[in-house]
């Protein structure tokens, strides 16, 4: 909910004053999920992915989460913040059945 940079302490002080000024036409209100102007071009994301995915490997080849996590950023990244919440779950069902 908040897209702002504050302190633990002022958490809760600044989501409720975001929430206030929402609810009250003063801040617009956006679907976060959707948002996509925070990703840079999409052959650096997959650049970045692909090395990340390389250097999980090399650091912990027998650890599926962290390939399973990289798949989500990439979902998310490919078709959408909704898509990589739907593929959250596929890959805690199969990290968990993988156990």
């Amino acid at each position: 909910m908040i897209d702002a940079l504050c302190s633990p302490d002022e958490l809760i002080k600044t989501s409720r004053l975001w929430a206030l000024e929402i609810a009250n036409s003063r801040k617009p209100w956006m679907r976060s999920l959707g948002r996509t102007d925070r990703v840079g071009s999409l052959s650096e994301a997959r650049a970045v992915l692909n090395a990340a995915r390389q250097q999980a490997m090399k650091i912990a080849p027998n650890m599926p989460q962290h390939q399973a996590c990289l798949d989500v950023m990439e979902e998310g990244i490919l078709y959408g913040g909704q898509a990589g919440v739907l593929k959250v779950c596929v890959c805690t069902c199969l990290v968990q059945i993988g156990n």
